[in-house]
């Protein structure tokens, strides 16, 4: 198989503390200890990739846990951005996103940022995002959009982002229309959906909030062949669901990232998916991932967004 390179590079520098416990987030899961990864270690890491910047589209700065809990974090974005590397974006739950941290991300030249918002009804989004105040989240993006449009023109594209599940599906059309008036689609804004996913069967009682029951099988799952993620410790998943690490892969701190990308855990679920042959794989049989991500809405809007850590995972 040709040697890939991941085109969206998913870093995690933060991990195991969130804001909240989305009712679609395997946060029951999580065995990996919370670490935040170090300034010293984020450029470090980031040098590794200057060989190929040309060629990665857009790096991603979220995981298991809320990424702007990490208050560094616009320190490191503007590295990278200094650096030239393209299409940097994160994913919030807006809990965090004050005014300090709006101008401090909007300073940093932050390419892309995905709100997320799961509801027009307080009660709504407040049942799905459990210990969130939904008048806050709204706040909190309405602040960032008026700042964005009124000091930093050229600034952050925002993404509204909805995860569609059965509390919040009749709202999705009335949120599109409501958010769709707030939004710079001259700035490459939009209001995006994306269906809730079983993060390959470890969301709990995940068949309540399911949106369709269409067969889980038939569809290749493009996340092992375009997404590198990279745990606050360096390991590295095998896909968005691989919450603690399915397989030893390495260390990005002291091998090569791009080798790790092509190692035998990868190699092997890629031949057996072409192959379609996905069914026979441990971590890929029950997971509804591929599914959700065929029918979202807006595929170019939803680059950053799609699933690159679980619905609900600190986004």
């Amino acid at each position: 198989m040709t040697r890939l390179i991941p085109h969206p590079v998913q870093i995690e520098t933060i991990n195991g503390v969130c804001t909240s416990k989305c009712i679609m987030c395997n946060f029951k899961e999580w065995t990996r200890k919370p670490r935040v990864l170090s300034y010293d270690e984020f450029c470090g890491l980031m040098r590794k990739f200057e060989p190929h910047r040309d060629e990665i589209d857009y790096f991603t700065f979220h995981g298991d846990g809320e990424p702007l809990l990490d208050r560094n974090l616009p320190d490191k974005i503007a590295f990278a951005k200094d650096r030239g590397f393209k299409g940097l974006g994160l994913a919030t739950n807006c809990t965090e996103l004050d005014e300090v941290m709006a101008r401090r991300l909007l300073d940093a030249r932050l390419d892309t940022l995905i709100c997320s918002v799961d509801g027009t009804r307080k009660e709504t989004h407040e049942a799905i995002r459990v210990g969130t105040d939904f008048d806050e989240v709204v706040a909190n993006v309405k602040r960032f959009l008026a700042l964005r449009d009124a000091e930093y023109p050229d600034g952050t594209r925002v993404l509204v982002r909805f995860i569609r599940q059965q509390l919040n599906y009749d709202e999705w059309e009335p949120f599109h229309e409501l958010w769709s008036g707030l939004v710079s689609p001259g700035k490459g804004d939009d209001v995006i959906r994306f269906d809730v996913h079983n993060c390959a069967g470890s969301v709990e009682d995940y068949e309540s909030k399911a949106c369709d029951d269409d067969p889980i099988g038939g569809y290749v799952c493009g996340y092992l062949f375009d997404r590198l993620i990279i745990f606050s410790d360096g390991r590295v998943a095998l896909c968005p669901p691989d919450a603690n690490g399915y397989f030893d892969h390495g260390n990005v701190f002291t091998d090569d990232p791009i080798a790790i990308f092509n190692d035998k855990h990868f190699t092997k679920y890629r031949e057996y998916m072409e192959a379609g042959r996905g069914g026979e794989l441990e971590h890929c049989r029950n997971c509804t991932l591929p599914r959700s991500n065929s029918k979202k809405t807006n595929p170019g809007a939803m680059q950053h967004s799609s699933a690159g850590a679980p619905a609900g995972a600190g986004e």
